[in-house]
């Protein structure tokens, strides 16, 4: 476990030097996308109409949505095809050969 401990803290260690890498790479991309503010004279939207607990709910509701059309797709790959559950075998529904087990 600890040896696993220590191979986790390095990989994310050399990860995250990696992703800082990249961004400071990249310094001018965000400046510019900020610079621009108010091009046409209407000012952006910055924040959301929603409150932060309508959009929790919102984010909640969609993974349980999300969630039950993953359960869904499992069952139906589970199960089998309902013609091969459904069909009849022609053998027993034409065969009168069935033993009733006598009653005591």
């Amino acid at each position: 476990m600890q040896g696993w401990n220590q191979g986790h803290s390095r990989f994310s260690a050399d990860l995250d030097a990696g992703l800082r890498h990249l961004l400071a790479r990249f310094p001018g991309r965000r400046a510019r996308r900020n610079a621009i503010e108010d091009p046409y004279g209407i000012p952006a939207e910055t924040d959301s109409s929603l409150s932060s607990g309508a959009q929790a709910s919102l984010r909640g509701l969609a993974a349980s949505v999300l969630t039950v059309m993953l359960w869904f797709v499992v069952i139906a790959l589970a199960t089998p095809a309902p013609g091969l559950a459904a069909a009849p075998d022609a053998k027993t529904s034409t065969c009168l050969c069935i033993a009733y087990p006598p009653l005591a």
